[in-house]
């Protein structure tokens, strides 16, 4: 018998060497918490076999798995890109009045990190008493941190031309001066979930999973998780679990 370690076994098995038929090799297992260490006995031409149908074990000490704190890009450099955005909710279980809509959603762009100034104009309100609308209508005007790519600057740029030649048939153009401006940004992650009285009730179910494809994918927002249990003309307790990632600017020193 041969003792060693779980590093050199890999390396071993990397480098391609030669194995003895018959070889057996023994390496100790390092302890879990409240667990003494463990002796394996391991036939090594039979593990180095199995590492060419599965190359991913020699890796197995280097690849972080996914998900873990080594995925976690560092700072980008990013620009603010504006939208337009109609959005018409369509609720079964809650309505909105129009006021109330606008409301609510503006306080949800202003939790993602919409740049400030951003405005929310409602349409589509039947009711003159500002009662609870079937399917208010919001036009929103929203800028959001994007990762300054070779097709986000293009974007961004034609954007400018368009606003110049509105200035020239003069007309109001958009503000777009400082669009162009890089600055760098981080992933900010933002966990929507029910709480009574806080941002979201179980009441906004519906709402927040519009929001989610019609708002929150088109600004640029990454679904990290979703699991709405929405369900029409019913209410419960933990139906909201939505997980975004979104860009914010880092702060100045």
């Amino acid at each position: 018998m041969v003792e060693i370690d779980v590093p050199g076994l890999l390396v071993l098995l990397r480098t391609g060497l030669p194995v003895p038929r018959g070889s057996e090799y023994i390496f100790e297992c390092g302890p879990r918490a409240g667990q003494e260490g463990s002796m394996k006995t391991v036939n090594l031409a039979a593990l180095a076999a199995l590492s060419l149908l599965v190359p991913q074990l020699a890796d197995a000490e280097i690849a972080p798995a996914a998900g873990s704190a080594a995925d976690t890009t560092g700072p980008v450099m990013a620009v603010w890109v504006e939208q337009k955005i109609d959005f018409t909710y369509v609720g079964f279980t809650s309505h909105y009045s129009c006021d109330g809509l606008k409301t609510k959603v503006s306080s949800i762009l202003k939790e993602i990190g919409a740049r400030p100034g951003f405005k929310v104009t409602a349409r589509g309100c039947m009711n003159p008493r500002h009662g609870a609308e079937w399917t208010p209508m919001l036009n929103m005007v929203v800028a959001m941190p994007r990762e300054a790519t070779p097709e986000i600057l293009a974007e961004v740029a034609k954007d400018d031309s368009r606003s110049e030649l509105t200035a020239k048939a003069g007309e109001k153009a958009a503000t777009t001066a400082d669009a162009a401006a890089q600055f760098p940004a981080r992933m900010r992650r933002i966990d929507f979930r029910d709480r009574p009285s806080g941002l979201v009730e179980s009441g906004d179910c519906e709402l927040i999973e519009q929001l989610r494809d019609k708002v929150f994918v088109p600004l640029g927002a990454k679904i990290v998780e979703s699991h709405m249990n929405c369900v029409p003309h019913q209410l419960g307790v933990g139906i909201v679990n939505l997980s975004i990632d979104v860009l914010e600017p880092l702060p100045r020193d």
